[in-house]
């Protein structure tokens, strides 16, 4: 995994060279990988929004949600990034604990990002619920 590339960084990068096509998608390895694609590299390219990941993708569903209370948000409010669909893991192989923690009752895959959806359909991620370090395959809490 990555960090989400920001507005200010993407900015900053685009007002040194303002011809480059720069943009970002998001995804994870439980989720299909791709879950939102940025059009700026699309055939007919499309403008997105700096610190902008895209748009979901076809066939998945995304919602943003309270971590505390599991409630739905709206448009504009961050929370934790959620996804369903049918390219969505149907679970870990033999750990039926990390499973239930990560997918719902209702399908949906709790993503651990915080992120909100504009009123353009927009993703942003900003933030995760908690840090984790990757290590030889290995999750290490830092």
């Amino acid at each position: 995994g990555a960090a989400p590339l920001g507005k200010d960084l993407q900015d900053a990068f685009m007002a040194k060279i303002p011809n480059a096509v720069l943009g970002q998608g998001y995804g994870m390895t439980e989720a299909g990988p791709v879950l939102a694609m940025c059009l700026a590299f699309a055939k007919e390219p499309f403008k997105v929004k700096s610190g902008s990941c895209g748009t979901v993708v076809r066939n998945a569903e995304l919602k943003v949600v309270d971590p505390d209370t599991g409630a739905a948000l709206g448009r504009n409010q961050p929370g934790e990034i959620c996804v369903r669909g049918k390219q969505i893991m149907i679970g870990y192989l033999n750990d039926p604990e990390s499973t239930k923690n990560t997918i719902d009752k209702d399908g949906w895959l709790h993503t651990g990002d915080i992120g909100l959806v504009d009123d353009d359909d927009e993703i942003f991620i900003v933030d995760r619920l908690k840090e984790i370090i990757k290590y030889k395959g290995f999750q290490v809490p830092p």
